[in-house]
């Protein structure tokens, strides 16, 4: 399969969320990791994170044109939330039926790790979902702003649990 992979955030005026963690590393870490081993199951990757961009908007439409270029298969933007400090867990969007299963099989591999399981949810309102033409998801690993979550944080194993969760999804009978 054809996989955008997008690391969320990582422009120059964007790094993302910063919390006891920085999102961008955790993204970073992460990211790097699933793309690593999907290449190695023999899956093809279009990374979608622009070089640069002026505005947020623009580097939002740019990943979207980049994934709609490539006519990837599957859409997967990798994100860390930030909130409160008790705000805690994995959570995942999706807008299409395909999307959900993605959305569903990665929110619950993560939530296996230890975190709660804060389900996949619409995702009407984020501009990457909206303009892509795949099915494409939102994954927000967990909260950096969270002691607990951050304690359990790996990005080997969250790398796993994504990985598993698109190989499940990707199988004839996920």
């Amino acid at each position: 399969m054809l996989f955008g992979i997008d690391l969320g955030h990582g422009c120059d005026f964007d790094g993302g969320a910063v919390g006891i963690r920085r999102e961008e590393d955790l993204i970073n870490e992460t990211g790097e990791l699933v793309i690593a081993k999907l290449s190695k199951a023999g899956h093809r990757i279009i990374r979608t994170r622009p070089l640069k961009a002026n505005s947020t908007k623009h580097s939002l439409q740019q990943r979207c044109d980049i994934a709609n270029y490539h006519e990837c298969e599957i859409f997967i933007s990798i994100h860390f939330n930030s909130f409160t400090p008790t705000a805690n867990g994995v959570e995942t969007f999706a807008i299409s039926e395909i999307g959900w299963k993605y959305a569903e099989n990665i929110c619950k591999n993560i939530a296996q790790l230890g975190y709660t399981d804060r389900g996949a949810k619409n995702g009407r309102i984020y501009y990457v979902l909206r303009n892509t033409k795949m099915p494409a998801i939102i994954v927000e690993g967990c909260f950096i702003t969270n002691k607990k979550d951050m304690a359990l944080f790996s990005a080997e194993n969250t790398s796993d649990a994504i990985l598993e969760g698109i190989l499940s999804a990707s199988s004839p009978s996920g």
